[in-house]
C-alpha cells in the first residue's frame, strides 16, 4: 500500500492525490488573478513533484503562456537560494508555483530577503495546507490534501488487500481543494 506515491504501474495498491489536476488549478487561478509570467519551482526527487511540474505544464499551454520551470531539492533552504536567485532576475516571474510545503517556506523567505511584496512583486501558490500557511501575512494560497480520505481509504484498501491478496491493483485518485488566500490576489 502507498500513500501519496503511486509507484509503478500495476505494482502496489494507492491513495494519492490528482496532481496533475491540483497543478493546473494553481496555474487556472493566477491566470485569472491576471498574470502570465508563471514560474514553477518543483522538487526534483518525487513523483508528486513531477505530476505536479506536469499539471502546471498543460495549464500553462492551454492558457497560451510559456512555461518557466526549475526543479530544486525539496528542502527550504536549497527552496529559499534557488528562488532567490531567480527572483533577483531581470525578468523573474510574476507569481511562483511551489511543489510542496517545504518549498514554498523557501520562497517566501527569499522573497522576503529580497524585499519583494508578496502578491504585488510576486504571488505564491503552494502545496500543503500547513498551519504556518495561514499565520504568515499575507496567508498563503495552497492546495490542501484530504489526508482524513487518503488515510481512510488507505486502510480500506489494506484491509481488502488482506482478505483478497490475489485481487487486481487498485489506485484511488482524490482531489485536492484550492485555499485562496491573500499570496495570489491582485489588486
Amino acid at each position: 500500500m502507498l500513500i501519496d506515491r503511486a509507484g509503478p504501474p500495476g505494482a502496489h495498491d494507492s491513495v494519492v492525490l490528482d496532481n496533475p489536476a491540483a497543478g493546473a488549478g494553481l496555474v487556472d487561478h493566477l491566470v485569472g488573478q491576471g498574470f502570465s509570467r508563471i514560474g514553477g519551482l518543483f522538487g526534483s526527487t518525487s513523483s508528486t513533484a513531477r505530476e505536479r511540474r506536469a499539471g502546471y505544464e498543460a495549464a500553462m499551454a492551454r492558457h497560451g503562456l510559456e512555461p518557466s520551470s526549475r526543479t530544486v531539492a525539496p528542502n527550504a533552504a536549497t527552496a529559499e537560494a534557488a528562488a532567490a536567485r531567480w527572483l533577483a532576475e531581470s525578468d523573474r516571474p510574476e507569481a511562483l508555483v511551489l511543489s510542496n510545503g517545504l518549498i514554498l517556506m523557501g520562497a517566501l523567505r527569499a522573497a522576503r530577503t529580497l524585499g519583494l511584496r508578496v502578491p504585488g512583486d510576486v504571488a505564491l501558490a503552494g502545496f500543503d495546507n500547513e498551519p504556518w500557511t495561514d499565520l504568515v501575512e499575507p496567508g498563503l494560497t495552497v492546495v490542501e490534501q484530504p489526508v482524513d480520505e487518503i488515510g481512510a481509504q488507505a486502510m480500506r484498501l489494506l484491509f481488502e488487500r488482506i482478505a483478497q491478496p490475489d485481487q487486481p491493483v487498485r489506485k484511488v485518485v482524490l482531489s485536492g481543494r484550492t485555499v485562496l488566500r491573500g499570496s495570489t490576489r491582485r489588486g
